[in-house]
């Protein structure tokens, strides 16, 4: 596994902010249900780098 691909499991993006985030550290999360098809939903879970990040966000899902 490449340093990169590993970047890529231990950080993510704020979904308000964009700032990246450990996700070994505490943070809050949101899990959201989005309709893939008629009959298939998908969970997303939604990462932020703060309470207010959170209370912040409006939108948009990411794709």
């Amino acid at each position: 596994m490449s340093d990169s691909d590993r970047a890529d499991e231990e950080f993510s993006p704020c979904a308000n902010c964009g700032t990246l985030i450990d996700l070994a550290d505490f943070h809050s999360t949101v899990i959201v249900e989005r309709s893939v098809t008629a009959d298939e939903t998908e969970r997303v879970t939604l990462h932020f780098c703060s309470d207010d990040c959170l209370e912040e966000w409006t939108g948009p899902l990411p794709e």
